[in-house]
Order: C-alpha cells, then structure tokens, then sequence
C-alpha cells in the first residue's frame, strides 16, 4: 500500500508540473529575426544606422532589441498585438517624422502577432 501511495503522489507531482507548464503558455518566447534597414532609423531616442540587424523580441519582459555582431544597438519597450492573418514575411513598420524615421513596430514573418514598441495599453497623440 505505501508503494501505491508514494507513486500515486509522484504521478499526480509529475501531472500538475506539466499543467503549470502548460499553462504558462509563451511566456518568456523570444523572437529574432535578421533585417535590413534601408535608412537611419531612431528607436527609444537612440540612432541606428542603416545597414543589417538583428531584431529581437522578449516577450517575457516586453523588450524589443536592436542587435549588430552580438552587440545591443537600442532597447525599446514593446507590447503584442494580434493580427487577423499570419504575415508572409518579416516586415519593420516607421514614421517619417520631419526627415528622420522613428521604428513604430515589427512584424515577424509566419506569425499573428505584431510587435507594437512602446508599453502595452500606452497611447500616442502623434499617430
């Protein structure tokens, strides 16, 4: 009865480990992508030069990066969005602002979520 016991109690341990697990979902997912920008761009307050990144999104803690050869170029605060179809190809969404761009959002090629910069549920009058 002890041997049934002890593995009844590891089977049920084992089983609500996989449900929390489960339930965490994507916490914590990282996105990265490879892109090209065509010209200078400014994210957070910080320039980036135009030439070839990589473009990472923590969606635990809501950061979106700007990375050359291992390097973080600029960090924003960025929130998802879904969308109403999956996007074919990985796409940087900008505002011209007065001759300079500002990076509005990233959306990742195959996925139903954009990447909007800035906190989750903040507004802008400029939009």
């Amino acid at each position: 009865m002890k041997r049934f016991m002890k593995s009844f109690f590891v089977a049920l341990v084992v089983g609500a480990l996989a449900s929390f697990s489960v339930l965490a979902g994507d916490k914590g997912k990282v996105e990265k992508k490879a892109v090209t920008f065509p010209d200078d761009i400014m994210v957070n307050g910080t320039l980036v030069k135009a030439g070839e990144y990589e473009v990472k999104f923590d969606e635990g803690t809501g950061e979106l990066s700007i990375i050359k050869n291992g390097d973080v170029k600029a960090k924003t605060p960025a929130h998802v969005e879904p969308r109403s179809d999956k996007a074919k190809s990985t796409a940087l969404r900008t505002i011209d602002k007065g001759g300079s761009s500002e990076l509005l959002g990233v959306t990742f090629g195959g996925s139903n979520r954009d990447v909007v910069v800035g906190a989750s549920g903040s507004t802008s009058g400029t939009q």
